[in-house]
């Protein structure tokens, strides 16, 4: 399972269709490109195979990994600090127009809310030549709630380090028979749709685009939003220029696009088939009932299919 992204905040959903209680790794298949990173690690220019150490401090994730942090409670009163030691120098007047130069070393204290360290994690990771394959990879964890948060952690530090990780089984091998979720699809919170929700979700999508691109991206998704569907998804990703309006009773999926040029794609079809539907897929001839373009008439044929649909 490969995880290429900045990184993840939800670790449950990488750790859900593996076994539970099976041990994990993490790995990065070492390329020409990201080869070139290992030395800016810690690892040696030309790496033995079960070379292990603790990564450098490269960024927020590897700098908890190796140094911890502090939790501030500023829900409590404040303390008094030690900060540092400076080293203080001043004259002093010593009669006669003569001055006698001093040094010493002071304490600085402030007044701060209370703080507790956490204790980093200290995830190692070992090089490794394996059937030919260069890998860099963790310590084994157990797919156990116990140790997700460590988990997600370690894969956050594997991102940051190379952009991408993988999760393998402890003979690094890939895990066989996973179930395949795509999550290309967010459902806006079930219930009634007042046009202020979808508004408000509209306005954060729109913000860069013209008041006159606005106003017709707008007009096009309240149109939708008229029709009563059942349940509104939003894309994300490389669907989030559209919405999925599910017409369950009709046996229609319509998807809007939030681009002014784009079409409306219309899917005979219950939602969860077309929600495991590639993006070549959506926009293909083989796969959609209609494809309508905002022309002059557009409103009146959206309505003709729902009306064909509701009939039969």
């Amino acid at each position: 399972m490969l995880i290429q992204q900045t990184r993840i905040l939800n670790v449950g959903k990488h750790l859900e269709a593996l076994p539970k209680g099976a041990e994990v790794r993490l790995a990065v298949r070492l390329t020409e490109d990201n080869r070139q990173k290992l030395p800016k690690i810690g690892f040696a220019d030309t790496p033995s195979d079960g070379e292990t150490i603790l990564p450098a401090i490269v960024g927020p994730a590897s700098r908890f990994n190796a140094e911890g942090k502090w939790v501030i409670h500023k829900d409590q009163p404040k303390e008094s600090r030690y900060i540092r030691t400076v080293r203080w120098q001043w004259k002093q007047w010593a009669g006669r127009g003569s001055y006698e130069e001093h040094e010493d070393f002071r304490d600085i204290w402030r007044d701060c809310y209370p703080r507790e360290h956490v204790s980093p994690p200290a995830i190692e990771l070992t090089y490794v030549a394996h059937e030919g394959r260069e890998q860099v990879i963790s310590p084994v964890f157990q797919n156990r709630p116990a140790e997700h948060e460590t988990i997600g952690h370690g894969i956050n530090l594997m991102l940051e380090l190379f952009g991408m990780c993988e999760l393998v089984r402890t003979d690094l091998e890939p895990f066989s028979g996973l179930r395949v979720r795509k999550v290309n699809w967010r459902m806006l919170p079930p219930g009634e749709y007042p046009w202020k929700r979808l508004r408000d979700h509209l306005d954060g999508m729109l913000k860069r685009q013209s008041e006159n691109t606005r106003s017709v991206i707008l007009d096009r998704q309240e149109t939708m939003k008229g029709r009563g569907p059942d349940t509104i998804y939003v894309g994300v990703g490389g669907f989030s220029d559209y919405l999925a309006y599910v017409f369950k009773s009709r046996g229609l999926v319509v998807l809007e696009s939030v681009k002014r040029d784009n079409a409306i794609y219309v899917f005979g079809r219950d939602w969860e088939r077309v929600s495991q539907l590639t993006k070549g897929e959506v926009l293909s001839s083989q796969h959609h009932k209609a494809r309508i373009i905002h022309a002059r008439g557009w409103k009146e044929r959206v309505d003709d299919l729902l009306k064909d649909t509701r009939a039969a």
